[in-house]
């Protein structure tokens, strides 16, 4: 069967599967990514979800600012008062929530993603497991897969 579109017509449909499966495989790889155990270490910059204030308003701050922000009487809690909900951050959201004592703290913007799973015991967190993200490393894994799905389905096409 011999295709009668354009050869613009053609083009413009492989691109329109190509920029699919850029996105779909993107999402994939951002949901597969995976789970690394942790050690005791945290790094500095994992974000934590804490009760601050004389109101206990849920704040997020990052693991290094922790000490600091006990010392200087911001934080009343390291336990929010809801057991989920998200902040709005100057570069990020940070989403929560509670589930088993556990909770899970995703701090996400457009080029990262770190999700950090903790319990807090004697008012100190302690890192069960973490997620982190790098969107774009996602995004170029995603433009290889698509290209990979692309390349294939023109062969099959010219060899049908």
């Amino acid at each position: 069967m011999e295709d009668k579109r354009s050869f613009f017509s053609q083009i413009f449909t492989n691109l329109m599967i190509f920029s699919l499966a850029v996105g779909a495989s993107t999402v994939a790889f951002i949901y597969s990514w995976p789970w690394e155990k942790a050690n005791p270490d945290w790094k500095p910059t994992f974000r934590l979800i804490a009760a601050c204030g004389e109101k206990k308003e849920a704040c997020g701050l990052a693991y290094g600012e922790l000490a600091d922000a006990k010392a200087k009487g911001r934080v009343a809690s390291l336990e929010p008062t809801e057991p989920a909900g998200e902040v709005e951050e100057e570069n990020n959201w940070l989403k929560w929530k509670k589930e088993d004592g556990l909770y899970e703290v995703k701090a996400s913007s457009w080029h990262f993603q770190t999700v950090v799973r903790y319990r807090i015991e004697n008012d100190t967190p302690v890192l069960v497991a973490y997620q982190d993200v790098d969107v774009s490393r996602a995004f170029t894994y995603g433009i290889g897969a698509a290209l990979f799905l692309t390349i294939g389905l023109s062969l099959r096409k010219l060899r049908g």
